[in-house]
């Protein structure tokens, strides 16, 4: 191992938030040493299109790519790929990796999460996650051979890989332990509307069932669930949620219970910053501290952590947000939907599956929901700073 290096910042993750940060750093005018360790062996790429343009064949892995190696170059950055943070000394503001030390004046940690894997499958063949690009062609490649598919956990993950599926002509069958599909920050609102794409689309659902055991052989992979039925498909995707990858921070004395306990602008701890999946932000107005798992909050936790090092700034807190595209239909998705409150029409109508809805406690709206209406749910942003 190396001796340490000078120091500057060092952002452990060349995720979008990492790369977002290092970016913004120079934007904002920070001349010092850049430093990204990255456990991947690609330049920092986009997620979102893993489970859309790339799994469906219309994309390569190089666009998915955030920019090139010259264009990093330019801007000073030093990278460190297939390389793993092992752990952090935080009183001697040093990193340790499998490969050399190295020491920070501001530390910047985006190592994301893991997709979660189902108990003793670890070596099957047929079972596939998909949480990077590597898991991303491992499936497509398997697609190409497969004429049907078992898919658990019916969040937008599960949807999107059921909708890419069924355009191959897959059949397929969808498992959760949940009474119905739920997309996140939705309050419930939607769950009938999926389970409707779902029935229309001709893919089979079993809901409220627990996967209690899982065997493979030459020719297919069985599943058995919770009330006795059992499940056979050429292939498996298990899209079930993931995990912060902070084992590397065990012994740190930092707080890591589900994901990196963060102030209000994304400090740790004296100079050390989390950001993206592996952060755990609390709100100031609340009081609560939550991951946000979605690509626009890790990259305006980036710009505000950027903006904060070089600056000093605080960046106002900004809403949850996410999008998705399932069976064709464009969804978006702002704040939260209360499930207590009746969901209001704001644009469009839902007879015509196309509008924009909210829902709003006391004139104040807490959540806004575009259903094939990207450009009017931008145009109705603004209700959320009201």
């Amino acid at each position: 191992m190396s001796a340490p290096e000078e120091s500057g910042v060092v952002i452990v993750g060349a995720s979008i938030a990492g790369i977002t940060c290092a970016q913004a750093l120079r934007s904002e005018g920070y001349d010092k040493r850049i430093t990204l360790v990255g456990a991947e062996k690609h330049l920092p790429y986009n997620r979102p299109p893993l489970s859309k343009q790339v799994l469906a064949g219309k994309w390569n892995e190089n666009q998915t790519f955030i920019d090139s190696q010259e264009k990093f170059d330019e801007l000073g950055f030093q990278f460190y790929l297939e390389e793993s943070a092992l752990s952090v000394d935080v009183a001697a503001q040093e990193v340790r990796t499998d490969s050399r030390k190295l020491r920070f004046d501001e530390l910047i940690i985006a190592t994301g999460a893991s997709a979660r894997s189902l108990p003793n499958t670890a070596n099957f063949k047929r079972v596939h996650v998909l949480r990077n690009i590597d898991d991303a062609l491992s499936l497509r490649q398997s697609l190409d051979k497969a004429k049907s598919a078992v898919v658990i956990g019916a969040g937008v993950l599960g949807s999107e890989v059921v909708s890419n599926l069924r355009e191959r002509g897959i059949e397929t069958v969808l498992i959760d332990r949940m009474p119905e599909p739920q997309l996140p920050l939705t309050g419930g609102h939607f769950s009938s509307r999926i389970n409707a794409l779902l029935e229309e689309n001709h893919v089979k659902t079993k809901f409220g069932v627990d996967v209690v055991a899982v065997s493979e052989d030459e020719s297919k992979i069985t599943f058995t669930l919770s009330d006795g039925s059992t499940i056979d498909g050429d292939i498996a995707v298990v899209a079930i949620g993931c995990y912060p990858n902070t084992d590397w921070l065990r012994d740190s004395g930092i707080d890591v219970s589900n994901g990196i306990l963060c102030d209000s602008k994304g400090l740790a701890t004296p100079h050390i910053f989390a950001i993206g999946d592996v952060a755990r932000w609390t709100d100031v107005a609340s009081g609560k501290a939550m991951r946000l798992e979605n690509q626009t909050s890790a990259i305006e936790q980036g710009l505000a952590v950027a903006k904060f090092i070089a600056t000093g700034d605080i960046t106002p807190a900004s809403h949850p947000f996410f999008w998705s595209e399932i069976f064709g239909n464009k969804i978006l998705m702002l704040g939260n939907l209360d499930s207590q409150l009746p969901l209001t029409i704001v644009q469009g109508s839902t007879s015509e599956n196309r509008f924009v809805a909210a829902t709003i406690r006391d004139g104040v709206t807490t959540g806004i929901v575009g259903w094939n209406m990207p450009r009017e749910f931008r145009q109705t942003r603004s209700m959320m700073e009201k």
